[in-house]
């Protein structure tokens, strides 16, 4: 089966009327937009648009056969999520975004970095892309240098992490959209995962 996504031409349901700003901080604006939708009623909408506008990033750092991941404490969610380096925009160039969170989380630049596209984590509410990479690394790397946000590195085999994510142990969104477009591309293999 293969599956074919064909682009929406029609008009928009919803369009703006009057942009509204509720809260402004340098991570992040919410708007509370006065909007009208297609059949002439107001309504209103929610976006949140993180970083000025500019895409965060989500980094699979790999090296031969394992996989970074970080231990950060999420405070939105009130737990320590085991997950891949990923962050807001520290510029204009999602590329150099990425490694200056490398850098922060796990201690040094990779030796390449692969655009793998982009994804929008929750489009409901969220108006930013977060930018898709995967970074080779000749050896692994563990000495954060953002230690007040990373607690921990580990390099966990490939296999390892695709049972941590069919156990449901990885819960975190980007770190199942970027595992997921490493594998679709090749830059990973798949073999079964044991589930623990």
């Amino acid at each position: 089966m293969t599956l074919s996504i064909q682009p929406v031409t029609e008009q928009a349901p919803v369009a703006l009327a009057a942009e509204r700003v509720v809260c402004s901080t340098r991570f992040l604006t919410l708007y509370d937009d006065d909007v009208l939708f297609s059949d002439g009623k107001p309504g209103r909408h929610h976006r949140l648009i993180q970083s000025g506008g500019r895409p965060g990033v989500a980094v699979l750092p790999y090296c031969r056969g394992r996989i970074a991941l970080v231990r950060v404490w999420r405070y939105p969610i009130a737990a320590w999520e085991w997950g891949i380096p990923r962050g807001s925009a520290h510029s204009d160039s999602a590329a150099m975004s990425a490694a200056g969170e490398l850098t922060e989380e796990l201690g040094e630049e990779p030796e390449t970095l692969q655009p793998l596209g982009i994804v929008y984590p929750d489009s409901g509410l969220l108006a930013g892309a977060v930018h898709l990479f995967a970074a080779r690394y000749a050896e692994p790397v563990s000495v954060p240098l953002d230690t007040r946000e990373v607690a921990a590195v580990r390099w966990e085999p490939v296999r390892d992490l695709l049972a941590a994510i069919a156990a449901g142990e990885i819960t975190d969104g980007f770190t199942l959209a970027v595992t997921c477009q490493a594998l679709v591309r090749g830059l990973i293999t798949f073999s079964p995962p044991r589930v623990r």
